[in-house]
């Protein structure tokens, strides 16, 4: 993916979008179970740092809030703010590694950051028993980290992954008529030259006909990140069920 798709993806909406008939509006949260994978480097020094068998990371548990708001409105965007929270810390003494320059040597804490919010404007090019939604998603990544802590020495090395990513935004949804059961699944990306970010999920669900309904299915993270001296290849995904109400 690159920008030039992003591009070619919002005026393929722009020409084509789908007016909504009425104003909605859709709130939810779900508990998501991922489990932690890939590696990390700090340095020009640093060893290649497994997230799971040097530092411990495994299943852990997260949570995500989310609210959308359709309109009738032509040519402005959809909207959709979701928060999701990736803060994990873990205890680990399987060093020794380096890491930022540093050589750890056992009784270790690390912490991994990655909790981001997302806003995205999407416009409906679908929108009956098959729903297809295109636009774009601004990524904020307020306090983003890997932190590496030795609790003998008090010592502390990191690099931080702050900013605003923009990535390309696709979802689609499909209606089992007269039944309420759909099955559906979304995609954020955006891969420049060596780095990229691919977040997607698959899920199946029921909505009842007053609007409350749940959701089950599987979300995949994944981040490939070098800037030379910092790199990281992680993979956070796992199970997730959620519950929603749409009105």
């Amino acid at each position: 993916m690159r920008y030039p798709l992003i591009s070619a993806g919002l005026a393929c909406a722009l020409s084509t979008t789908a007016i909504a008939d009425t104003i909605g509006f859709e709130i939810g949260a779900y508990a998501w179970q991922p489990n932690f994978s890939g590696s990390v480097e700090s340095g020009k020094l640093s060893s290649n740092i497994d997230i799971e068998d040097d530092l411990g990371f495994d299943d852990e548990s997260s949570t995500v809030f989310y609210a959308l708001l359709e309109h009738p409105i032509p040519l402005i965007p959809n909207l959709r703010i979701q928060q999701t929270e990736l803060d994990i810390s873990t205890n680990n003494t399987t060093a020794p590694f380096s890491f930022g320059g540093e050589v750890y040597t056992g009784n270790i804490s690390s912490n991994i950051d990655l909790s981001h919010t997302d806003l995205t404007f999407y416009y409906e090019i679908l929108d009956n028993w098959v729903s297809l939604d295109v636009g774009f998603t601004a990524r904020i990544i307020q306090d983003g980290l890997v932190e590496i802590h030795d609790r003998t020495t008090n010592q502390t090395e990191s690099f931080e992954a702050d900013g605003v990513l923009p990535l390309l935004y696709l979802a689609a949804r499909f209606e089992l008529p007269l039944t309420g059961l759909y099955a559906g699944g979304d995609i954020n990306g955006l891969g420049i030259n060596n780095d990229s970010i691919i977040d997607y999920k698959v899920n199946i669900g029921y909505e009842t006909s007053i609007g409350l309904g749940l959701e089950a299915g599987y979300r995949n993270f994944s981040i490939d990140y070098d800037d030379n001296n910092d790199t990281a290849d992680l993979t956070i995904d796992g199970a997730y069920i959620s519950a929603f109400y749409h009105f």
